[in-house]
């Protein structure tokens, strides 16, 4: 009995420090450091007049294509909608099927055509005239952000798995398989998980979800003489909703 409160002790020990540790990276993370892309959108525009500076913006998410009655995007979390001098840029737990902007210029108020949003990052152009704005999708081929994010992603999850190896005195091999992991993962969820017809929920939940099991199941094949399931699912739950966690943190 003494021996296995012992044993439950050292245990709780080790995950309150793995914990800890993990906290204490959050503040550090510099870069976009999320395991997949969110659902976005970002606004380029460009002038028919005389450029002039945006002052602030909304996004309206309307009913139908009349947009007859409709609310600005709610701020929730990393939720929002947000301009600069020059653009404006948006993420979202999910859109509406109808979207306007409504626009405040130095100069005056533009409101814009209503628009649809297809891609799951996507991106519009905005053509500012004198009364109006004219918004259209722009398709681009690479989601942006997924290099950086590769990277940053490779980075987060060797401190957190050498941090995890160590306090449980796992065998270092596992290591070496980290990022072979990540980069084996990342760009089906970059490239392949956007485009499936699906409301944006299902695809932040089912491409975190692919991340987790083939990474768990990765480090778990490679190294079993050395590595329970439990700890290679364990490490895998860690790394992956730490750079989840990182990156929802980002967009606040």
């Amino acid at each position: 009995m003494r021996s296995n409160s012992k044993f439950k002790f050292r245990l709780t020990r080790r995950f309150l420090f793995l914990f800890a540790a993990v906290a204490a990276l959050l503040p550090l993370a510099t870069a976009r450091a999320d395991v997949g892309p969110k659902p976005t959108a970002n606004f380029e525009f460009e002038y028919q007049i005389d450029p002039v500076d945006i002052v602030e913006g909304e996004l309206i998410e309307c009913d139908d294509e009349t947009c007859e009655t409709g609310n600005p995007l709610e701020q929730l979390g990393p939720q929002n909608f947000e301009c600069t001098a020059t653009s404006c840029s948006s993420m979202a737990y999910g859109y509406a099927d109808y979207l306007k902007l409504v626009i405040t210029f130095t100069d005056r108020v533009r409101e814009s055509n209503v628009f649809t949003k297809k891609a799951f990052s996507a991106t519009y152009k905005v053509i500012v005239s004198e009364s109006s704005l004219q918004v259209e999708e722009v398709r681009k081929v690479v989601p942006s952000g997924c290099c950086p994010a590769m990277a940053a992603t490779i980075a987060l999850e060797l401190l957190i798995a050498t941090i995890y190896v160590n306090a449980f005195h796992l065998s270092r091999t596992i290591l070496s398989w980290v990022p072979l992991a990540s980069i084996l993962t990342l760009p089906i969820v970059w490239f392949v998980f956007p485009l499936l017809q699906l409301s944006a929920g299902w695809v932040v939940g089912l491409s975190e979800t692919f991340a987790v099991v083939v990474e768990a199941g990765l480090i778990y094949l490679v190294t079993r003489r050395t590595t329970s399931l439990r700890h290679a699912t364990a490490l895998s739950l860690l790394m992956n909703g730490a750079s989840f966690l990182i990156g929802l943190l980002l967009h606040l």
